[in-house]
């Protein structure tokens, strides 16, 4: 069985992405009893399948299933043709943040805080995809991520913005203050590696 037919990337990743759909879908503010089904556009995150595909992935994740990179892709079409592709593949980078790394120890030195960041970003990104995804070069906070599964998926990098929001959303839970992790290079744009640091 080939590589993308095995099942190794967790389902909360599928999840995540369905979750994202629908948060940025939603929205921004609702009228006292508002019916948002009649009086707004109909959206793909706020449909009845979305919502079932959410129920069952919140089922599948709490059983710990598997999807193969395959499936995963199927998962990606669904936003890839979005014109706010990249808002939502970097909600989804926030939402498994929030559900999979540690909080902060705040009686930890801050470079401290930043070592167990990274340690964590790089255990969970290898246990939610079933692979290595990058590692963590010199620097504060600096991720390279060389052959990405993302830029596989989606050769206009907007995937890769799971990265960016996920990496964001963990140095903000994990170390606190106002720091921003930006992309600084993407193999999609013919760069060696895809590349997020700590902006300075």
């Amino acid at each position: 069985m080939s590589e993308a037919h095995q099942p190794r990337v967790a389902a909360q990743v599928a999840l995540s992405l369905l979750e994202a759909l629908r948060s940025v879908d939603s929205p921004g503010e609702k009228l006292e009893n508002e019916v948002v089904a009649r009086t707004i556009p109909r959206r793909l995150g706020l449909s009845e399948v979305v919502e079932r595909q959410i129920e069952l992935y919140r089922e599948y994740a709490r059983q710990g299933r598997k999807l193969s990179d395959e499936e995963l892709a199927d998962f990606t079409r669904l936003v890839k043709k979005r014109p706010d592709a990249a808002r939502v593949f970097c909600e989804m980078g926030v939402k498994l943040a929030e559900k999979h790394m540690p909080g902060r120890k705040w009686w930890l030195p801050r470079v401290l805080r930043f070592r167990m960041v990274r340690r964590a970003t790089r255990r969970t990104l290898r246990k939610l995809f079933g692979q290595r995804v990058g590692g963590f070069v010199s620097g504060t906070f600096s991720l390279e991520v060389s052959a990405s599964p993302l830029v596989q998926l989606d050769s206009t990098g907007d995937a890769c913005e799971l990265v960016t929001g996920f990496c964001q959303r963990a140095v903000g839970m994990g170390v606190g203050g106002d720091l921003k992790v930006v992309k600084q290079s993407c193999e999609t744009r013919g760069d060696r590696v895809c590349k997020w640091s700590l902006k300075e």
